[in-house]
């Protein structure tokens, strides 16, 4: 979408056209969702981080700056809703539910299951000793391909802060996966 459709639509919400609001909103719905997961590894976490950036985003699109990028924007709010939310969990120690952690109501073949059980173990593994910040940091990146620009600004932090956290968190994720692979036995071994 471009931004200039997306200023109308702005403008159209801001009038009182709720049903513009959704249709701003439908191509990012999918990868705020995503994102949110990427960040927490836990679906109903990012459901709730998802639906709090929706509403956040509703809330204060007045304040939104038609010249910059609602793609950027609605995701430095997603961004933000997870770091809140993770700073949360952390002081809480809250512990998270295996059963619906791992996907175990999947009502996927048991083959499926325990390729997609295997992935998840994988990710969170390599993605567990990273810090809020670098996670976020890392999804925008490498993930969502964000420039190191875009990134920059929808953090709200300096180029150079990017390019620290998303270095710290890839030689903490390589050095997740050496851990990993030394555990399983993996190719590296003979």
């Amino acid at each position: 979408m471009r931004m200039r459709d997306e200023a109308e639509l702005v403008e159209r919400v801001l009038r009182g056209d709720e049903s513009s609001f959704e249709t701003l909103l439908h191509p990012y719905r999918k990868g705020i969702l995503n994102m949110a997961y990427q960040i927490t590894l836990n679906a109903e976490d990012a459901k709730d981080i998802s639906q709090e950036a929706v509403v956040k985003a509703y809330k204060y699109l007045k304040k939104f700056q038609k010249t910059k990028n609602f793609k950027n924007w609605i995701y430095k709010i997603t961004a933000n809703a997870a770091y809140d939310f993770l700073r949360k969990q952390r002081s809480d120690r809250n512990l998270i539910n295996e059963k619906e952690r791992m996907g175990l109501e999947s009502k996927s073949s048991p083959e499926e299951y325990y390729h997609n059980r295997e992935i998840k173990e994988k990710i969170e593994f390599c993605l567990h000793g990273l810090s809020p910040k670098e996670k976020i940091v890392y999804m925008l990146r490498d993930i969502k391909e964000f420039s190191i620009k875009e990134a920059s600004q929808t953090l709200n932090i300096s180029s150079q802060s990017v390019r620290t956290h998303l270095s710290r968190a890839r030689r903490k994720i390589r050095s997740q996966f050496e851990i990993l692979n030394q555990k399983t036995g993996g190719a590296n071994e003979l």
